[in-house]
């Protein structure tokens, strides 16, 4: 392995006036953030972020984004395209120069330079993404960054427009009734009264409330689901766009040892009502059961919502609109759910969904719809070794298959839901960590606290292990300028190793021992 290793003492002893964060000593772990083409390290002490890609010879190229006061917390969208970066500012601040607390936008491609920075008037402690990018929320999360701190208050910045002050953030604060948010979701586009809308679904625990994204100066609308007696608390929430061209769109609500389920539809606003266009009316749907996964599927018989009950062995679902039930007896009791009808190309014939068990060692395809040659609502089981903890989706050629974890990460799965067959990938050691490539060809492995990371093939599912010099605290691919993907494996203290993704041969492989010390070519 070619090695740079940077002559820190040599420059200590050059260096007699400098900032002092340079003498801070680096954490063991720096924080970490795989983006579309680079990786964003945060040097804390030195109050900035490291973002480094990757050349073509496989050298680092390093980028130094500052930050705006004391790092807090970051989030990346799920294209990696935008990090998001919350910052406390100066506290306390005793001059015009100190800086405020601060939301930064920092591109993940190569090349980028710092992007819009929206202030906040108080320092905050979490952040939530939409999956698209372009909606962040800020939020108090119980962190000690301020002395006093509204639980409710969220600060809402729609990230595709510039810094506005007053207009963007928009500060919300949802009414409480002695509930303070748990959970934050961002809907796609829904049919409503008055046009389509994104909304933030905010489950609190006892009521849900719901902020029109694009209009978040006109409030929340707070659903109550506790109006007396048992406290309701809602555990999950399944969104529905309804029929393409319809006002129909629905929101189920799934609560914690009820076997009820709310289901929420959208009427027009009365005039001079509501700042809203629309308003969420309430509905109650039996499941039979305590759901433990909701999801809004199509049937032959129109949409229905599927709601998931363990203690049944079934798959309840109704109809949301005359609360009309039907049952799919499963045979196991399946805890999980996600439809994969894109997956399997059967878009056509209804849905199709993919259950899957924590406790039972097996998952099952379920057909919702009629198709060729199958009969209506069937249920195809496979045995595993063990049972599963998580799925993960694969993208690109090998969509069809999904990657399968246990409780303690020993026991892997490929499973083909083309194929119906689930091949297994045994680990040495458990506590392991997974990810996919962004083009869905490769799988990378490690164990946390290890030196060991392995490479699996999801055409040939060929383990490829390797063993580098020091032990992997994350594992990162991206894209590399001249078009070949990169693996970043970055390493306690601030130091990297850089190899070939689809051919990584660590006689081949850069690796930098203080890449947030400086001084790389």
């Amino acid at each position: 392995m070619r090695t740079k290793v940077l002559l820190a003492l040599a420059l200590l002893a050059g260096c007699g006036d400098r900032d002092a964060a340079w003498d801070a000593p680096l954490p063991p772990a720096p924080r970490a953030y795989g983006l579309e083409g680079s990786v964003a390290l945060v040097d804390e002490p030195a109050g900035r972020l490291v973002v480094v890609s990757a050349g073509g010879d496989l050298e680092a190229r390093p980028r130094s984004v500052p930050i705006e006061g004391g790092f807090v917390d970051a989030a990346a969208s799920s294209d990696g395209a935008r990090l998001f970066v919350l910052a406390r500012g100066d506290v306390p601040r005793r001059s015009p120069s100190d800086r405020p607390p601060t939301v930064q936008v920092v591109g993940g491609r190569s090349g980028e330079g710092p992007g819009e920075r929206y202030v906040l008037s108080d320092p905050l402690s979490s952040l939530a993404v939409d999956p698209s990018g372009r909606f962040v929320v800020a939020y108090p999360s119980g962190k000690d960054v301020s002395f006093v701190q509204n639980p409710n208050e969220l600060i809402v910045i729609d990230a595709d427009r510039p810094a506005a002050e007053g207009a963007n953030p928009t500060p919300v604060t949802l009414r409480s009734f002695g509930g303070r948010p748990r959970a934050l979701s961002f809907t796609p586009p829904l049919g409503v009264p008055g046009g389509p809308r994104r909304l933030l679904v905010v489950q609190t625990e006892q009521d849900l409330a719901l902020v029109d994204l694009e209009a978040p100066a006109a409030g929340e609308i707070t659903v109550r689901l506790t109006t007396g007696g048992a406290k309701l608390s809602p555990a999950g929430v399944a969104v529905s766009d309804g029929e393409a061209g319809k006002d129909d769109a629905r929101i189920a609500v799934r609560l914690e040892g009820d076997p009820n389920v709310v289901v929420l539809s959208f009427e027009q606003s009365a005039p001079g009502s509501s700042q809203h266009a629309f308003r969420p009316v309430p509905n109650v749907v039996a499941a039979g059961g305590v759901p433990s996964d909701l999801a809004f599927v199509r049937t032959d018989a129109g949409e229905r919502l599927a709601a998931l009950v363990p203690s049944r062995g079934a798959l309840t679902l109704a109809d949301t609109v005359t609360g009309v039930t039907s049952e799919v007896e499963l045979g196991a009791a399946f805890d999980r759910m996600s439809l994969v009808t894109d997956e399997l190309g059967e878009g056509g014939g209804g849905d199709v969904a993919l259950v899957w068990s924590t406790s039972a060692a097996e998952v099952a395809l379920v057909r919702l719809g009629i198709t060729a040659g199958t009969p209506y609502r069937s249920v195809e089981r496979l045995a595993l070794a063990t049972p599963v903890a998580s799925v993960r989706d694969v993208p690109g050629a090998n969509r069809h298959c999904k990657l399968l974890a246990s409780s303690d990460g020993r026991d892997l799965a490929v499973l083909d839901l083309v194929a119906r067959t689930a091949s297994p990938l045994v680990a040495a050691r458990g506590n392991t960590a997974l990810s996919v490539s962004p083009d869905g060809e490769r799988a990378w492995v490690r164990a946390q606290g290890s030196a060991e990371l392995a490479l699996v093939d999801l055409a040939s599912l060929h383990p490829r292990n390797l063993l580098l010099d020091r032990p992997i605290d994350g594992a990162f691919e991206i894209a590399r300028p001249d078009g070949g993907p990169a693996l970043v494996a970055v390493h306690p203290y601030g130091a990297i190793t850089l190899l070939d993704a689809r051919a990584p041969d660590p006689l081949a492989a850069r690796h930098y021992a203080g890449f947030l010390l400086g001084g790389l070519p």
